[in-house]
């Protein structure tokens, strides 16, 4: 089979020749540090470190890399607009977004963190008269169309895009802040105008998008972490209440545009929440984090496993970063093992490998994936 074969025979839950590898995207990339020492290991060099998400400071892999570990998808992102451009502060460390949130990276930190929200006094009367970052601004857009056809013309990869905002509710913790957001959907009326204004400049967007790749791509990606290590971030009620809806009408829209597939990253213990993306029409759940509570991978794949794809859960965080080559190897044999039979699998890390990561063991995860991925 081709990648894009392969990749597509995975998500219709049907066994391909093997289960597909990917590792470059959004949620499923690498840090700097480790991206660095990774290519030293294996003696590539000439190099250049390309940022694609500032935030949790996340490297495009090295396309040798891509190679090396027969990677079957290809990541799409959208353009910055014409209004903003990145601007680093190197003294202080410190850079704002377009939405006007400004960010900073403690000395000798890995990630930048939210210094000022950039509605963290709004009021609700602010908030009604908001008008956020245009969309559909051509800039986001500008020469898609012909890059994603000359990959899907000239390559054999599975193509995946990426939005151009974080997640709905993701959205309101980084222009409100942590503490103001929980705050928010407690008193509910911020909330609901927020998920409002941020449902429609996703469906903008979306749709911008879709028009002009849509006949192309074959997975579309949203997110929206509504996990914790040992639970939801906040009760399932107000999930299904206030939020929802939105994803329901978003994978709505997105569906009405594409014949993709939908991917929703969300981190954490979401086993609670996966028929509910079931039911918003979702068919693909990452990073699939199996070291948080409830989210056993042979647990998963017996009782959602025919209704939902998973991708990612390639090997436990603690392992990949603590473990032995010895220890690594057996994890990912346990995650083939439990994932891979009926198809419906894509593997992957799960969310980004991080700084310190031992380069042996990022080794070892793909080549023992590679080595048990054949049915």
């Amino acid at each position: 089979m081709t990648s894009r074969e392969r990749v597509l025979t995975a998500l219709e839950h049907e066994e391909a020749d093997m289960v597909p590898i990917d590792f470059g995207g959004a949620q499923t990339s690498i840090h700097p540090f480790a991206h660095k020492n990774l290519k030293q290991y294996l003696g590539i060099k000439d190099s250049e470190e390309k940022i694609q998400d500032m935030i949790c400071q996340v490297s495009t892999p090295d396309k040798r890399l891509l190679e090396l570990f027969e990677v079957d998808i290809i990541s799409i992102f959208p353009k910055p607009p014409s209004f903003w451009k990145l601007e680093v502060d190197t003294e202080k460390d410190e850079w704002i977004n377009e939405w006007g949130t400004k960010f900073v990276r403690p000395k000798e930190g890995y990630f930048y963190d939210i210094e000022e929200p950039a509605m963290k006094d709004f009021t609700l009367k602010d908030l009604e008269n908001y008008e956020p970052p245009d969309p559909v601004d051509d800039a986001r857009f500008r020469g898609l169309r012909e890059e994603v056809l000359d990959l899907y013309e000239n390559t054999d990869k599975a193509l995946i895009v990426f939005c151009g905002a974080w997640g709905i509710w993701e959205m309101l913790m980084l222009l409100r802040g942590f503490e103001q957001a929980y705050i928010d959907i407690a008193e509910k009326q911020f909330a609901e105008l927020f998920f409002n204004k941020l449902l429609l400049w996703e469906k903008s967007f979306f749709n911008k998008l879709l028009n002009n790749i849509g006949d192309f791509v074959n997975i579309v990606a949203i997110s929206d972490d509504l996990g914790t290590q040992q639970g939801p971030v906040f009760n399932p009620e107000i999930y299904r209440s206030l939020l929802k809806p939105k994803h329901k009408e978003l994978v709505s829209s997105i569906k009405s545009k594409t014949n993709a597939k939908v991917y929703i990253h969300s981190c954490g213990s979401v086993y609670w929440a996966i028929k509910d993306f079931i039911d918003c029409g979702i068919d693909v759940l990452n990073p699939v984090q199996v070291d948080a509570y409830n989210m056993d991978s042979k647990t998963l794949k017996r009782d959602l496993g025919d209704s939902i794809s998973f991708w990612g859960g390639g090997c436990r965080n603690n392992i990949l970063l603590q473990g032995s080559t010895e220890e690594v190897e057996e994890e990912v044999k346990k995650r083939m093992a439990d994932f891979k039979p009926k198809g419906g699998y894509v593997f992957a890390p799960i969310h980004h490998i991080q700084a310190n990561t031992p380069p042996e063991n990022i080794v070892t995860m793909f080549n023992t994936a590679l080595k048990y991925r054949n049915y």
